[in-house]
């Protein structure tokens, strides 16, 4: 009596890969839907307006792009942090941003700036999305690189959804 469970035949580790494909097949149906409506609306799939191109492009990229950079910047956050020694470097003593001084072995994170900061406290740095230094305010990515990714990124999500 009582319900089988369908999916005690099924390995753990092919969950991950059937909740993927759910999704995948959630984001298509979203495409289809997004392309009924613009249809129904009469609104063109290929614009001739540059100008609109462009504000639709900006609107699209920066959030995006904003995310890849984060990613990068925790990737780089992970592999060029260090264990700080007081001997190996007095200057940088104290961390700007919890303001507590180094200890001897704790991870630490220099900036191309040569400021330094512990790793947990700039990735929080990080995770609200700013992307300078806490101290000098420096770019910790360049402009031309922050302009790169979110046309790039841009370019990607408008192809994908055709709507060029």
């Amino acid at each position: 009596m009582g319900l089988h469970n369908q999916l005690t035949d099924v390995s753990s580790d092919s969950l991950p890969i059937f909740f993927l494909a759910v999704i995948a097949d959630g984001v298509c149906y979203l495409r289809s839907l997004i392309f009924t409506v613009l249809h129904s609306l009469r609104i063109s799939r290929y614009r001739s307006d540059e100008a609109n191109d462009a504000v639709l492009f900006d609107a699209v990229g920066s959030g995006l792009a904003g995310l890849i950079l984060l990613a990068d910047q925790l990737n780089l956050n992970r592999v060029f942090s260090y264990k700080y020694s007081f001997c190996a470097d007095p200057a940088n003593s104290e961390c700007v941003v919890c303001l507590n001084r180094f200890a001897d072995g704790e991870q630490v994170r220099k900036l191309p700036c040569r400021h330094v900061f512990h790793k947990e406290c700039f990735e929080r740095w990080l995770d609200c999305l700013k992307l300078r230094c806490p101290l000098c305010r420096s770019p910790l990515v360049s402009d031309e690189r922050v302009v790169t990714t979110r046309r790039r990124m841009a370019g990607d999500v408008m192809d994908w959804f055709a709507f060029r």
